[in-house]
């Protein structure tokens, strides 16, 4: 098998890596830590990594060797994996929960499809919403309740 040549697997790490790394340019964090993974994928990731001009290295034995990536003034995503629009997150009829007792929750949609309990340090979110229906889904980027038409 030529260098070149990669398993679906491996296309699929690299996919979902893609994702992180342009989460990443696109946060405020400077530095990022990935999880521990084996020799074979740190170098995709390292090789991933230049490609947006990010400085990587790899830190951390045996089992806990990981990569971590830290942005520099040129780091950019290269220009077939810019895109025009941003993530759509669908997490269908998943229904997330929050305090039924309280009057109004408030919640957030990150950019990186995370949802949580949202307060002024929260960046990079696509959507906040004051939940009070105990219950909330995430349909095309938009928080929904009980009562919205999108539930």
């Amino acid at each position: 098998m030529q260098d070149t040549e990669l398993e679906e697997r491996d296309e699929e790490f690299l996919l979902q890596n893609e994702e992180k790394l342009i989460a990443f340019l696109e946060s405020s964090e400077e530095t990022m830590h990935l999880e521990p993974m084996n020799s074979y994928y740190r170098r995709l990731v390292h090789q991933q990594a230049l490609r947006f001009n990010f400085k990587s290295y790899s830190e951390g034995s045996d089992k806990d060797r990981h990569v971590v990536i830290d942005k520099t003034k040129k780091s950019t995503a290269p220009e077939r994996i810019k895109r025009k629009e941003p993530v759509t997150w669908n997490f269908r009829d998943r229904e997330f929960l929050v305090d039924p007792m309280a009057e109004e929750v408030a919640v957030y949609l990150g950019k990186d499809g995370s949802v949580g309990l949202y307060d002024e340090s929260v960046r990079d979110h696509i959507a906040v919403k004051k939940v009070a229906t105990g219950a909330f889904k995430v349909k095309m980027n938009k928080i929904v309740e009980l009562h919205d038409d999108e539930w």
